[in-house]
């Protein structure tokens, strides 16, 4: 075997290696406040950018979380949660190029950048406060020797992922990829952002969520 032969198969082992050794990221279904969406013809969205909390990786892709209120007054629906805009570098499971509109967050893909949006229920939104604060920040600062260990916190269309690879901290967030429109319609199986450069944001993140819960009635 030659040293390019060589080379490659070390290579390539090494990559299943590492893709075996990571949790499966599976989303499936839909959130609360995007069924509503979809199911109603009228109804007032609000969104709140008095406080966001941004995420960047190191090739300008971006994760940014923030508060949004649904409601269809004359049904009595009111529903706080969380929307995430996600703004990432295309995929091969992101196949749509349509014009966005429909489901309010939906967007367009171009060259450069894929934007797609999620929603957070309420309650999944508690929930994520707790497993932060819980399993990630008394952790941050942990390595290991020849180890990893990794937290997983899981909604219907977001899948979260703080890895600790011995030494090397990462996180990572896989979207379920609803098409421009928002509604499934032209859409890839998942949209994923990274970054190992930002895990001290996550105290940030926290903080931003727990301001952010407080306004959910």
């Amino acid at each position: 075997m030659n040293k390019f032969k060589c080379t490659l198969t070390i290579f390539f082992f090494s990559l299943i290696s590492n893709l075996n050794a990571q949790v499966q990221r599976v989303v499936d279904g839909k959130s609360i406040i995007r069924e509503n969406i979809i199911q109603n013809t009228e109804f007032t969205f609000f969104r709140d950018w008095t406080t966001v909390a941004t995420f960047k990786s190191g090739i300008g892709e971006t994760t940014t979380f923030y508060p949004i209120i649904f409601s269809v007054p004359e049904k009595n629906i009111k529903l706080y949660g969380l929307q995430l805009d996600a703004m990432v570098k295309p995929q091969m499971s992101s196949v749509s190029y349509a014009i966005g509109g429909g489901v309010p967050g939906a967007s367009m893909v171009n060259k450069d950048f894929l934007n797609r949006s999620i929603f957070i229920d309420k309650a999944d939104v508690y929930l994520f406060i707790d497993f932060l604060e819980k399993q990630v920040i008394p952790n941050l600062k942990t390595t290991y020797k020849k180890q990893s260990k990794e937290y997983v916190f899981k909604t219907k269309e977001m899948f979260f992922s703080f890895l600790i690879d011995e030494k090397t901290a990462r996180i990572t967030m896989h979207l379920t990829d609803y098409g421009p429109n928002g509604d499934g319609n032209w859409a890839g199986e998942q949209i994923e952002f990274w970054t190992e450069a930002k895990v001290e944001s996550i105290p940030d993140l926290l903080e931003k969520l727990k301001v952010f819960s407080k306004s959910m009635k």
